[in-house]
């Protein structure tokens, strides 16, 4: 194939070599462009060699030959992509495939990675576009349909300074919870025995054994009559008794006004839509 290049061609209509086509001007001389065959075959032979290429006929009357040959051939000459072969992909919005040849489109991947509703931990104060915090707030179950199905009271869970638990969902270990309700702390309980002299004197035993569980003669850590002297007590000749006992968890654990485990503090944020 070739540009025009008869005499009466424009020259370098459309760049440096790239000559064009004019209808010519009469009032200046200017001649329209003239064709010739060699033009002509020129095309004639460029575009039937690309019907023909594609294994058809030549067709006369037929106007979507070369659009069909065009097709034929890419379909043949480029292969379907693969991990390591590059070609022709096709999109699908399956969640579920193992297709390696398809590529996922942007519904299939907003589907796959987060679905709507499901808390995630943000490492920022504000969360990202799309998204809304999980503080408790009201949202509008017109606008985001799809977490109002997750949501249907259109209140999202105050999750602030909270830990997520799983649902018991009948397993007996957190009986009595429904799904999204709230647990206060608690601890398991503690016991302990202080054993007396008497009902009358209530007065403590002054041998090995008097304290048991959490409790032990304040400011100790035994329960052995030596280790008892010192603190205050109570008379009662010729015997001396502990006049006090106390209970005071910080002296081997940490304590603080809530029960919690070790953490890190993330912002939890919901995808809205």
């Amino acid at each position: 194939m070739h540009r025009i290049d008869t005499p009466t061609a424009q020259k370098d209509k459309f760049g440096a070599g790239k000559n064009g086509f004019t209808r010519g001007n009469p009032q200046t001389g200017v001649q329209a462009t003239q064709v010739d065959d060699d033009y002509f075959d020129a095309h004639q032979e460029e575009l039937a060699g690309v019907v023909e290429g594609a294994g058809l006929s030549l067709e006369k009357g037929n106007n979507t030959q070369l659009f069909t040959a065009i097709k034929k051939i890419v379909g043949a000459e480029v292969p379907i992509a693969s991990k390591t072969t590059a070609g022709i992909t096709k999109l699908s919005s399956a969640t579920d495939s193992d297709d390696e040849t398809m590529a996922a489109t942007p519904k299939a991947v907003k589907t796959v990675a987060v679905p709507v509703g499901i808390p995630q931990p943000w490492p920022q104060a504000t969360p990202p576009s799309g998204w809304l915090k999980c503080n408790g707030a009201s949202f509008d179950k017109a606008k985001y349909p799809l977490l109002a199905a997750a949501y249907p009271s259109g209140k999202l869970p105050d999750l602030r300074g909270e830990f997520i638990r799983g649902w018991d969902d009948a397993r007996g270990v957190d009986k009595g919870r429904g799904l999204l309700s709230w647990q206060g702390d608690a601890i398991r309980n503690i016991t302990g025995e202080c054993r007396l002299v008497n009902s009358g004197l209530l007065t403590l035993l002054e041998h090995v054994g008097s304290f048991a569980g959490a409790f032990i003669p304040s400011g100790h850590q035994s329960s052995a009559w030596l280790d008892v002297r010192g603190l205050p007590t109570i008379s009662n000749p010729p015997y001396l008794y502990p006049g006090a006992i106390g209970f005071d968890a910080s002296k081997v654990v940490p304590t603080a006004s809530e029960n919690r485990p070790r953490n890190i503090a993330f912002n939890y944020i919901v995808r809205a839509a």
